[in-house]
C-alpha cells in the first residue's frame, strides 16, 4: 500500500499545472511541416530576410523577417511599400517605435515583433483587420490599444515577458475569437488574473504563476 501511495505522488508531481510551464507559447506559423500555405497563385512560398531584396522582388512580397536593421528606432518607411505583405516578423531589432503606417499593410495575417524595445503599439494596429497571430513577447509593453478590438479575426496573442498587467475592456469584442493568450513571465496578481478571465472567458490565458505582490497593483 505505501509503494502504491508513493508512485500515485510522484506520478501526480510528474504532471505539470498548464500555467506553470516556462516556455514561450508558439502561435501557429504558417509553415507546417513541409507545408507552406500559398496566398495566391503568384506565390512561391519565399520568406525574403532582406528588406533590400524585398523590394526589389519582381512578384508580390508575401513573407518577410528582418532580424538585423540599421541603428533605428521605427520601422524603414520603404517596408510600407510592401502592401502584399502576408507575414511581417521584424525581431530583435530595438525597435522602440511602430510606425502609425503599419495600419497600410493590411493583409497581414501574421506579425512577430518580439524582442525588442516597445513601450506600446499604435491605434492603427487595429486597422489590421486580417491578422490571426500577433506577437510581441519580450517587449516592455505595459497595455493594449482600445483598437484591438477591431481584430475580430485575431486567435493568438504571444505577449510574454512584457509588464502588461491590465487589458483593454474593449478587447471583450474578442472574447469568442481569441484562443490563445500567453502571458508567461509576468507576475500577474491574483485580481490582475480575474480581471482578464472576465474580459476574455472563453479564451485560455497562459501564465506562470500568481505573484504574491500586492492583490491590487497601481495601474493609475
Amino acid at each position: 500500500m505505501g509503494k502504491t501511495l508513493l508512485l500515485i505522488i510522484c506520478f501526480a508531481l510528474a504532471i505539470p499545472f498548464a500555467g506553470m510551464a516556462s516556455e514561450a507559447f508558439v502561435p501557429r506559423q504558417t509553415a507546417i511541416e513541409d507545408t507552406i500555405v500559398r496566398y495566391a497563385p503568384d506565390d512561391d512560398g519565399r520568406t525574403y530576410t532582406s528588406l533590400e531584396e524585398a523590394l526589389s522582388a519582381s512578384s508580390p512580397v508575401y513573407r518577410l523577417k528582418l532580424t538585423k536593421l540599421p541603428k533605428r528606432d521605427s520601422l524603414p518607411e520603404d517596408l510600407f511599400r510592401l502592401t502584399q505583405l502576408r507575414e511581417l516578423t521584424v525581431k530583435g531589432c530595438r525597435l522602440c517605435i511602430v510606425n502609425q503606417r503599419i495600419g497600410e499593410l493590411r493583409h497581414l495575417q501574421y506579425l512577430n515583433l518580439d524582442h525588442n524595445k516597445l513601450l506600446r503599439l499604435p491605434n492603427a494596429i487595429g486597422r489590421l483587420t486580417e491578422l490571426r497571430t500577433l506577437v510581441i513577447s519580450r517587449n516592455m509593453i505595459e497595455t493594449l490599444p482600445d483598437s484591438i478590438a477591431k481584430l475580430k479575426q485575431l486567435t493568438a496573442i504571444d505577449a510574454w515577458d512584457n509588464p502588461l498587467y491590465v487589458l483593454p475592456a474593449s478587447i471583450k469584442a474578442l472574447k469568442s475569437t481569441l484562443k490563445t493568450l500567453d502571458l508567461r513571465q509576468i507576475p500577474l496578481t491574483k485580481w490582475e488574473y480575474e480581471e482578464m478571465e472576465y474580459l476574455l472567458p472563453e479564451t485560455k490565458i497562459l501564465f506562470t504563476d500568481i505573484c504574491e505582490c500586492e492583490n491590487r497593483r497601481d495601474h493609475n
